[in-house]
Order: structure tokens, then sequence, then C-alpha cells
């Protein structure tokens, strides 16, 4: 019985060693250790004190390679998010700073290598500063309304970040869209950071995160500017000209007002006695209830051209005449013969008049068949002056056409 036993014993001792140098072989011939580097392992930076210090680069990311042994099966399914790499930033100082990288593995892999051993991290002071905050206007507001200046509430939000970011940062740009509105605008909008060259400023943090704006949103009219000009220049001089900058203006105020304003006009203007140019300020006469859409726009220039005056003498036949109002089916022929048309104008322009300038007629209104002694008329257009036509009237024919 006992060396039954032994023996029984001893089988299984020698089986067990069998089965040991076959998974022995199994495993060194079939998933042998193997050495793998494993690359772009990322970096964490540990215990950065945020309050005081931040990366100068928040998106700069930091890599190692790492080079380890294991069994094959154990190096298929490794992956780089599997090594714990990092650095101690604790107590580490504004500029740059060189830190070792620690490196651990998994249970049943071997570290052998990894580099770098050391990273530079550039650290920045964590600064705060008061930015302005700006409405960027969006979109047409209804016809006939224009949108006056935005307001922002708060005006500036508080940037918080690396120096060279917080330093960086303009403005604080929030968009309001006003497309087809004929009222106030009334919104909370988010803010969004921006350098220079209007870039978000991704590596700051910002309070608040919202503004609320309103935008004025009311009726408007685009006027000329007419010029009161009171008096005369001295004798022997007129006005060729009168400028007024800006030539027209927006108004606001009452729509039915606006509806029926057709020009605003200048306070009065005297040149009683003037020989030469004139430039002034005017104001506006704005009438009750109207008032400049920019609300700092309360004169107007107005520049007076004056020449010394010539006269102009231009002959012409009642062919030139238009007759006026005539009545459907009748014609009108007058009398045959020469009469002057003599204008005043600016020295330099005179001579570029002829009969062709002006609109020389007679009203036949009312007038049928026979003869008659019509009036002679003519618009004159500015600068130019009527002095006299002679003879003054003509005799003409009404006929049946």
């Amino acid at each position: 019985m006992g060396r039954y036993f032994s023996g029984d014993v001893a089988l299984k001792i020698l089986s067990v060693l069998v089965a040991l140098v076959l998974w022995l072989y199994v495993m060194n011939e079939q998933n042998p250790q193997v050495t793998y580097v494993v690359r772009d392992v990322p970096v964490q930076l540990k215990n950065l004190d945020d309050t005081s210090l931040a990366l100068k680069d928040p998106s700069q990311q930091y890599f190692v390679n790492v080079k380890v042994r294991a069994r094959r099966s154990i190096i298929t399914g490794l992956k780089p998010e599997d090594i714990v790499a990092e650095v101690n930033l604790r107590g580490r100082m504004e500029g740059e700073n060189m830190v070792p990288v620690s490196v651990s593995v998994p249970p049943n892999v071997e570290l052998l290598d990894f580099s770098p051993k050391e990273i530079v991290v550039v650290l920045e002071a964590v600064i705060e500063e008061q930015i302005p905050v700006y409405v960027e206007v969006k979109g047409v507001p209804a016809e006939g309304f224009a949108a006056k200046t935005p307001l922002a509430s708060p005006q500036a939000v508080l940037v918080r970040g690396p120096r060279s970011l917080v330093n960086s940062s303009r403005r604080a740009v929030v968009e309001a869209d006003i497309s087809d509105k004929n009222n106030m605008v009334i919104a909370s909008l988010p803010v969004k950071v921006v350098d220079a060259k209007g870039n978000e400023q991704k590596g700051v943090t910002y309070r608040p995160e919202t503004v609320e704006v309103r935008i004025p949103i009311v009726p408007v009219a685009t006027v000329p500017v007419t010029p009161n000009i009171r008096g005369n220049p001295e004798e022997g001089y007129m006005i060729k000209e009168v400028r007024v900058e800006p030539s027209v203006v927006m108004v606001t105020g009452n729509v039915e007002v606006l509806k029926n304003i057709n020009q605003i006009s200048t306070e009065p203007i005297n040149v009683s006695g003037l020989s030469q140019n004139m430039s002034v300020e005017a104001g506006l006469q704005m009438p009750r209830g109207v008032q400049p859409f920019d609300e700092a726009l309360s004169k107007v220039r107005v520049l007076v051209e004056i020449e010394r005056a010539d006269l102009k003498a231009l002959s012409f036949t009642g062919d030139d005449i238009s007759f006026r109002n005539l009545q459907a089916g009748l014609r009108v022929v007058p009398e045959d013969g020469e009469f002057m048309l003599t204008v005043r104008g600016p020295n330099s322009i005179i001579d570029r008049v002829d009969i062709d300038s002006f609109k020389i007629y007679a009203d036949a209104a009312g007038l049928s068949e026979g003869e008659y002694i019509l009036k002679i008329k003519a618009d004159v257009p500015e600068p130019y002056e009527l002095i006299s036509v002679e003879p003054d009237t003509v005799k003409v024919t009404i006929k049946r056409q």
C-alpha cells in the first residue's frame, strides 16, 4: 500500500513537471518576451498652482516615447494611455522650467527606457484685466428705420489667464441681429474675447460670459439740406455756387412729421456786401419733434462761392419759343422777327451759355383760334439771372392743325 502511494505521488509530480516544461516551451515559443517602443505617450502636468500660474501656451502638449518589454500578448494590446507619464510642477516659477519626467507602466510590463527624460514647461503669471465690450450689429432694420448706438451692460468684462494672452486680448465681442426690426432690441448675448486681429482667445476665461444689449431702433428720413441765404453780394458780384457739407442729413422723430419733411434749412447766412468766397458753419433749423439721427451733428458747413458778374446777350427767333398749355388740335404760328435775351452770370462761366441753355416759352392757356400777343418768359437755371427779354412779347396766330 505504501509503495503504491509513493508511486502515485511520484507520477503526479512528474506530470506537473512535464506540464510546466510544456508551458514554458509554449510561452517561449508561441508568446515570447518582446521589446517595443510605445510612442507619443502624453505627459500629464501635475500640481500646477493654477491660481497664480498657467501654461504660456494652453494648447501646448508634451509626449514621451517609452521602451518596454513584455509578452507579445500583452504588448499587442498596449496603448499610450496605458502608460502614465507625468511631471511635478509644484513650486515652479514663471518662465522656462526644466522638469524631470517620471514614467510608470502596467503590471507584467518592464520599463526599459524613455525619452526625453526632461521637458521644458513655460509658465506665465495668471493676471486679470478688464476689457471693453463691443457690440457688432448684424443685419438691416425694417425700411424707414435705423439703429442708434448700441448699449451693453456691463460695458466691460474681466478677463483672466496667462499674462501674454490677457495682454493681447483687445475686446469682448457680442453679435446682435437687428434684421427687419422696427423697435428697441433687448437681448442677453454670449461674449467672445478676441485679439487685435479678431481671432478668438481660447486660453482665457472671463466673466460675465453674457451681457445685456439694448439697441434703439428709430424711424428715420434722409433729406437734403437747403442753405438759407440772405442778402446780396456787393454790386457787380453774384453767387456762383453754394455747397453744403454734408448735403443730406438723416433725421429722426415723430413718424407723421417725418412723412412730410422734404428738406432741412440752415439758419440764415448773410452774404450782404460780400465780394469774395465765404465758408461758415451753420446750424440746422429742425421742425418741432425732429432731431438729427447723429446727435453729434448740430451744424453743417456752407461754402458760398462769389464772383464778379458779367452780362451776355443771346438772340433767338419765334421758332425758339415753346407754347405751353395749348389746347389739343391747335397750333401756334409766331410772327417772324428777332428777339434778345440778356442774362447775368459769374464771369468764369458766362461764356458757356447759349440760347439752348434756357427754356423760352409763352403761355397759351385757354386760347382758341385767332391772333394774340403773348408775354415771353424764360426759365433760367442757377446761377444765372434773367435781366431782360426784348421785345418781351410775341404776336402769334393760333390755327387748327
